[in-house]
């Protein structure tokens, strides 16, 4: 499964505004900073999440991008389909014939990936970061 630059960039820049103080927007040059993401590809990205209820903007010299629904509401899945459109890797949707026996196997992975991807949260995501920052020490 190959996901987009566009795609990555588009979770990177949710996971990293869940990150960031949900009272206060984060601006785009913060975004493309701490992410390594062109301004310009960004704009596009957060203008598509903004328009499918992912995200919400506040103008003005304090403004920037806030998510639009709780992080725990957000998952890995809906982004990549927002900006990949659905996961079909080898042509399903297109009438690609492979053969019943065949097309059965990937149509249940298909089901499977989506629905990995469809339950596994930027909450989920933020969670794991956390508990791998977090040190252990034994005496």
């Amino acid at each position: 499964m190959n996901i987009s630059k566009k795609a990555e960039y588009a979770i990177r820049a949710v996971i990293s505004i869940a990150r960031h103080n949900q009272n206060k927007p984060l601006q785009i040059s913060e975004i493309s900073a701490s992410e390594s993401i062109p301004v310009k590809f960004l704009e596009q990205i957060l203008l598509n999440l903004k328009n499918n209820g992912i995200l919400k903007s506040k103008r003005g010299a304090n403004g920037g991008y806030l998510l639009a629904k709780s992080s725990n509401q957000i998952s890995i899945g809906i982004i990549l389909e927002i900006i990949d459109g659905q996961f079909d890797p080898i042509g399903l949707k297109s009438g690609n014939d492979l053969g019943a026996g065949l097309e059965k196997c990937f149509v249940d992975m298909v089901n499977i990936v989506n629905n990995h991807l469809n339950q596994f949260t930027i909450k989920e995501v933020l969670e794991i970061e956390k508990s791998n920052d977090l040190l252990a020490f034994e005496i």
